[in-house]
């Protein structure tokens, strides 16, 4: 399903007044460490357990994505100052890290400290803890174009989990022998006439580029459809499929 706030570089609401700015192409490809940054605030809980489960740790305690966050933050000064930098990127604002009471604080802390007096309560801050972390990986997940995560289940049969972690690294391996790079895809859609190019491509959102993709395939698709029916071929042998229909169906 298409955001279309991210799509036409909206920020969306995510809790008590924090933001989540789509990034635009030019955010994406001019920072170096965007890669990192989505790294460290997208991993999912699959991603952590195939992590355990490659290295034969499975048995050990596995961490939630807020748990492995809080201990990356907490282990080296260098990661939690990239932490900071990353939240900024997606959320425009700066946060507190606080590993202890398990919280990060959104917003400046001075500002927090004095609404604290006040309010007397810090649940009435803008506060991302395990309980909504989740809720905004999706969104973060949405601000770049990229489905959102169903919950994991807890319950699911250890051996089942290990067979799914096995079909998801054949399927990293497969998709990074046959996956095509983002400046490939940014050329092509110059190729598409659909009015962008080099010099204005960059400013459209991070989010769009996918839609924009695989919208112009299938219209492209239809068409080649259309010509093979006109040309004699049985309908039995086309797939034909409106182009302009939801794609996640």
């Amino acid at each position: 399903m298409i955001n279309e706030r991210f799509f036409l570089k909206f920020p969306e609401e995510f809790q008590k007044g924090i933001l989540v700015y789509p990034p635009s192409v030019n955010d994406v490809v001019g920072n170096k460490e965007f890669n990192s940054y989505r790294q460290l605030l997208l991993i999912s809980q699959e991603d952590i357990e195939d992590r355990y489960i490659e290295k034969h740790r499975e048995d050990e305690y596995i961490p939630t994505p807020f748990e492995f966050l809080l201990s990356s933050a907490y282990s080296d000064e260098r990661i939690l100052q990239l932490i900071k930098r990353a939240f900024y990127f997606f959320i425009k604002e700066d946060v507190t890290i606080l590993v202890e009471q398990k919280i990060i604080l959104v917003g400046n802390l001075q500002e927090n400290l004095d609404k604290l007096k006040e309010l007397q309560d810090i649940n009435k801050l803008k506060i991302i803890n395990e309980e909504n972390y989740f809720a905004f990986q999706n969104l973060l997940r949405q601000s770049l174009g990229e489905k959102e995560l169903e919950p994991p289940n807890p319950n699911e049969h250890p051996k089942i989990k290990k067979m799914k972690a096995k079909a998801r690294y054949r399927d990293r391996i497969k998709a990074k022998q046959n996956g095509i790079t983002l400046g490939v895809t940014l050329a092509s859609i110059c190729c598409m006439r659909i009015g962008l190019t080099p010099l204005n491509i960059g400013e459209i959102s991070y989010a769009a580029i996918s839609p924009l993709m695989r919208y112009c395939q299938e219209q492209e698709k239809y068409n080649i459809d259309i010509q093979s029916l006109l040309a004699g071929a049985k309908k039995k042998d086309v797939n034909l499929k409106y182009w302009i229909r939801n794609l996640d169906d």
